[in-house]
Formats: structure tokens, sequence, C-alpha cells
């Protein structure tokens, strides 16, 4: 019997180091693989610094549910140093003990229009609810293995396509920053940025041993974001100068389960969306972070990364953090400078902590200019969705993929801006679910992408055949 068991733990172990396609995808060899070093302490700091800098939703997306809370301008700085903190703590969870992959955890932007309804709604009690409820609902489809057989209607295609819709949705928000009001000193901060990244990448390939090109972001948002900026006066010192040294998180900030929390159905409802839509994504960057980490995406990589993205929710709902998802910029980081070290990340964890310690420290990044932060976006939003496109053309591309990519791209770019703008006011009128289920472009890729994979592969294809 205790053979047996021991087999059947073997198998499973087995079962889970299978690839999830059985296509094998052209992935992109790195300077650095996932396990291993840069050779020097001040370079670990460097790249895990400059991952950092790219992340400017924990400071937008925390406020928008404080907001819709109805809690002040201070109450909401607050939540934003609580995002920072934890977002350290799921990063660390997801390195060491999740899927192991270079994946930074944030605040998700898709559970933050979930819970601003939930919140507004509801209230703050029931909203951590609901967040508690989802965290459980995540750990458990990790644990449980499910992912393993749902990975057949996730094809290299269907996750090429999600890919390339994440490239191209961060895009429109980076370029939302870039242009603002439209003012000229964005663009020329923009133009700026574009140029400084550039120059460094290609030109700095041999300076310092290569450090300069691998840094490129790095440098160019101090040079550009902090010393350019400053000179044109368009850092806002006054929110570093505002903010403490230091500030120590507190456990259970709104209460916990059985002390303040409270658990009502449609709260629970509308947080789950949120996360499914979460969960979705997820799946989408541990496939693109495999492709340009030099990894095969595997079957334990799905599991073990929502199992953790859920544990490391949980977490962040402790401390009155925001749940948090894994961050495609971050990804585009690694395909733009070619650094896919673990350790990097984990130093990147370590540095975002000590940004929740030291609100005026994280407030640095509030300061620099969003144009600035909007064209590093853009630039690595390029390389995201090159990354897709690199997954797409490793599938084969008969009759059938050719109809289920094409379709699902053009409803995941097309159907938000019909839904938005076209009959918005209609849209607002149906319930949050349906709402995401149309304006979100990376959950209908994933969606949409699943429903014509199952028609046209598993369906109309046999019934062809037979005929």
């Amino acid at each position: 019997m205790k053979e047996s068991s021991t087999y059947d733990i073997a198998q499973k172990g087995n079962r889970d180091d299978e690839a999830v396609w059985e296509e094998r995808p052209e992935i992109v060899t790195p300077i650095l693989k996932i396990d291993e070093r840069p050779a020097s302490w001040w370079e670990c700091l460097l790249y895990g610094w400059q991952h950092t800098l790219v992340d400017i939703s924990p400071f937008v997306l925390p406020l928008l549910v404080a907001t819709a809370a109805g809690l002040s301008e201070a109450e909401g700085a607050i939540w934003v140093n609580r995002g920072l903190f934890t977002m350290g703590i799921a990063t660390l969870i997801m390195t060491v003990f999740g899927n192991r992959l270079p994946l930074i955890q944030g605040p998700s932007a898709t559970l933050t229009g979930a819970l601003s309804s939930v919140v507004s709604l509801y209230g703050i009690p029931a909203m951590w609810g609901g967040v508690l409820a989802g965290a459980l609902m995540e750990m458990v489809i990790g644990l449980s293995g499910i992912l393993r057989v749902l990975r057949k209607v996730f094809p290299v295609a269907v996750s090429g396509v999600v890919v390339i819709t994440i490239g191209f949705s961060l895009a429109k928000t980076a370029t939302i920053w870039i242009v603002g009001k439209g003012d000229l000193v964005n663009f020329v901060l923009a133009a700026a940025t574009v140029l400084s990244i550039f120059l460094l990448q290609f030109l700095g390939g041999k300076t310092a041993g290569g450090i300069v090109s691998r840094g490129s972001i790095f440098f160019t948002i101090w040079i550009v974001g902090l010393g350019l900026a400053g000179i044109m006066g368009q850092v806002r010192w006054d929110i570093v100068a505002s903010k403490p040294w230091f500030d120590l998180p507190k456990l259970f900030p709104y209460g916990g389960p059985g002390f303040g929390w409270e658990f009502a159905a449609g709260a629970i409802i509308g947080a789950l969306v949120g996360y499914l839509g979460s969960m979705l994504e997820s799946l989408g960057d541990y496939a693109a972070v495999c492709a340009v980490s030099g990894e095969v995406y595997k079957v334990r990589h799905m599991n073990r990364g929502i199992a953790a993205e859920g544990f490391g929710c949980l977490v962040a709902s402790l401390f009155g953090g925001i749940p948090v998802t894994s961050y495609t910029q971050n990804i585009g980081v690694i395909a733009t400078t070619k650094i896919a070290s673990r350790f990097v990340v984990q130093i990147a964890a370590l540095i975002l902590m000590l940004y929740g310690l030291s609100p005026k420290v994280g407030a640095l990044l509030v300061a620099i200019p969003r144009s600035v932060i909007g064209t590093v976006f853009l630039v690595v939003c390029g390389t995201i969705a090159v990354s897709g496109l690199k997954l797409v053309t490793s599938a084969k591309l008969d009759t059938a993929n050719t109809f289920l990519v094409g379709t699902t791209l053009m409803l995941a770019i097309n159907l938000p801006i019909c839904a938005t703008y076209v009959v918005g006011s209609w849209t607002k009128t149906l319930p949050p679910i349906v709402q995401l289920f149309l304006t979100n472009s990376v959950v209908i890729a994933v969606v949409g992408g699943i429903v014509l994979n199952l028609l046209i592969n598993f369906i109309l294809v046999p019934l062809s055949d037979r005929r």
C-alpha cells in the first residue's frame, strides 16, 4: 500500500512536469536564466530596482478602490503603502514557493474594477469578506490540479493571442499617459525617453560589461524621469516632501474574519468574478514569462502559480492590501533586458517592501511624470506583443487555427471599443460580470479563444473529417 502511494505521488509529479502544449514554441534565450544570479550584488540590486520603476499600478489601483469606498486622500495614501508592502511579500511567495518564475506580483486591474463596484455597493467589511473568499477559491483551484485538465482548451495559439492582447491593452494605457492633456512637454519627455532607452540598449552593449544596456530602463527613468523632467519643472517634489520616512504596516486594519469582515453573497460573487478574470490573465502571463525566460511552459507553472497567487492575495488582505496578480510590464522588462533571474525579482520584492515601509522613498515613483513612465510602458509592451506573435507562429497555422487566432484577436481588440464608446451608456446598465466580459480585452481573448477553440477544433473539425 505504501509503495502504491509513493508511486502515485511520483506519477503526479511527472504529470505536473508535462509541457502545457505539444508544440514547442520558440523561446528567447536570456543572458541570465531563471536560476542564475548576476555576477555581483550591485548588479542584482540594479536589475531588481529597475523592475520596481515600471510599476505605476500600485499607486493608482489602491486609490481607485479607496475612492470608491469613500475614503479620504490621506487614507488612500495609506492603502498605497500597504499595497507596496504586500506586493513584496506576494512576490517572494511566488518566486520561492510558487511556480518559481520571475514574476512580480501587484494589485490586479481586473480585480480592482470588480472590488470598486463591490465596495461602493456593499461597503468595506463586505469587500474584505469577498476578498478572502476569492483568495481561498484561487488557492483551491491551484492546489486541486484541475488546470492540468483544462490546458487542452488553452492551446498555444490561444495563449499567443492572449499575450498579444496583453501587450496592446497595456499599450493603450501607456499611450494615454504619454499624451496626457496634450501638452508639448509630454511629447518632449516621451521622445527623450525613447531616445535614451534605444541609445543605452544598442550602444551600451559593451559598456561596463553590458550593464548599461541591460539597465537601460533603470538609467533612463533616472536620467529623463527625474533629471531632465526635474530641470523642466515637471517632477512633483511636493509629493515626496509630504510623505513620512517610516510607517509600519498593521495586521487586520479593518478587522478580520469573525471580527469586522462581513460575508455578503453579492459581494462574494462580485469578487469571484474579479478573481476569475485575474486568473485568466495570469495563465497568459505565465506563458509569456516562460517564452522570454528560456523556459518550457509546464503544468506545474499553472497549478503552483495560481495557488501561490491565491495565498498572496490572502496574505495581502491580512495587511489591508488589495489582492495581487502577475504583472505583465515586468515580463516586458525581462524581454527587453534578457535578465530572467528570479533572484533579481526577489531583490525587487525586498525593495517593494522597503517602499511600503518608507512612503517617502516610494513617493519618488509617483513624482516621475507619467509621460516618462508611459513611454517606458510602450517600449516594453512592444516586446510583450512580439513574444505573443512568436507563440502564435509556433502553432500549426492551418485553416482552423487561422480562423481561431484572427477572430479572437479582432474580438479582443474591437469589442471593448464598441462596448465602451459606441454603446457605453447601455453597457453601464449591465451587471458587473457582463461588463467585465465586454470591456476587458484580456478576459475576452481568454474566454473567446477557449470557446472558439472548442467550437472549431473539438466540434467542427472532427465533424468535417467524418464527412
